[in-house]
């Protein structure tokens, strides 16, 4: 049997995801180098588990490639990103534990990778980086509190407190607070343009969490 992969196009690069194992992506400028990379993907992934004491069954057969879709602008400022079919079916109250190890793995990995870096690399500016560790950081808890909010399962946004780490708490804990919320949600909602459901919601946090912490340690070693 056939397992599938979605891309979608962001920020000028290619993700491509594997549905059946949440948080699994490969990512590129050039769509079929990303799509070429997954059977690699997978594997990393796996021992990525491993490496956090994950058992996840691998997949076998041949890989489909069931969606590609383009970014595209709501507004000026707003990226719309791509809603799959794969993220149509309502979660399950049998998958949160899984969620929940993979949330956990993905947030060791957040903070081990600034683990140690002192306040002032932390706050240094990385030529044609966008924001230093620290903005990486905040930005990673915004955006989670975003999806949240697109689910209408968020604090108002004023309440965010402004320290970076304090901040990652603050929303990972309503994260996981409102999974209950989000097995209970088994339609769709759109909001801004933009497609939302509650494997959205998983997905993306996942995908956004582990990305930017193979970002962070990318600049941790240019620190020296």
């Amino acid at each position: 049997m056939a397992y599938m992969v979605c891309a979608e196009e962001m920020d000028g690069r290619w993700i491509a995801h594997v549905p059946d194992l949440p948080g699994c992506f490969t990512s590129d400028a050039n769509l079929d180098l990303v799509l070429k990379a997954i059977p690699a993907g997978i594997e990393a992934y796996l021992a990525w588990c491993r490496g956090h004491g994950l058992r996840v069954s691998g997949l076998s057969g041949p890989m489909t490639v069931s969606e590609v879709i383009r970014s595209w602008n709501y507004e000026v400022d707003q990226e719309v990103n791509a809603f799959f079919a794969a993220d149509r079916p309502p979660v399950t109250s049998d998958e949160l534990p899984e969620y929940e190890h993979l949330l956990g793995a993905t947030r060791r990995d957040l903070i081990g990778a600034v683990d140690g870096v002192r306040i002032e690399q932390l706050g240094r500016a990385f030529p044609g980086e966008r924001w230093p560790m620290v903005g990486i950081l905040r930005h990673v808890a915004t955006a989670e509190w975003w999806y949240l909010d697109r689910m209408g399962l968020s604090f108002p946004r004023n309440e965010l407190v402004e320290d970076p780490f304090e901040r990652l708490d603050q929303v990972r804990h309503q994260l996981l607070d409102s999974l209950t919320a989000l097995v209970q949600r088994q339609g769709v909602l759109a909001m801004g343009g933009e497609t939302w459901s509650a494997r959205k919601v998983l997905r993306r946090a996942l995908w956004h969490e582990r990305d930017h912490a193979q970002h962070l340690q990318r600049l941790r070693r240019m620190l020296g």
